[in-house]
């Protein structure tokens, strides 16, 4: 069975996980921090070293975080395209379904829908390979 679709779906999939990284890094991380110091302009000096330590740390980890979903990203491009027909890869399955269920813990509907019909799709086309092989042997 032709694994096209799969294909798509998580190049699609993964190509969400590209633009939603750098939205994050670059975009979200530099609010963040503006806001964050914004907000402590007007505090006491105690308060605002506790507060700028703090929004330091935040942004570190709203950086460390898109740059976990790039890296996401770039292993999902190299997973769709290693992506064999007519072949079950249980790793793959594995990928999938472990990816998928990292995109809702980190509240990305769209992400999760994606990979998570990829991950139907294939354990679909998984049995049906499964039951090709089984009409082989027994003719």
């Amino acid at each position: 069975m032709k694994r096209g679709f799969e294909r798509k779906l998580i190049m699609i999939g993964a190509l969400w996980n590209l633009v939603t990284s750098l939205l994050t890094i670059f975009s979200y991380n530099s609010w963040f921090t503006s806001q964050g110091e914004k907000q402590l302009q007007n505090l006491d000096t105690n308060t605002m070293m506790a507060g700028s330590q703090m929004v330091n740390n935040v942004s570190k980890i709203i950086f460390i975080f898109g740059l976990f979903v790039l890296i996401g990203a770039i292993v999902n491009f190299l997973v769709a395209t290693k992506i064999k027909d007519n072949e079950i890869q249980y790793k793959l399955i594995i990928w999938i379904g472990v990816w998928a269920i990292l995109q809702i813990l980190s509240m990305d509907v769209i992400g999760f829908v994606l990979y998570m019909l990829a991950f139907v799709l294939y354990m679909a086309k998984n049995k049906a390979i499964k039951l090709s092989a089984q009409k082989l042997q027994n003719a």
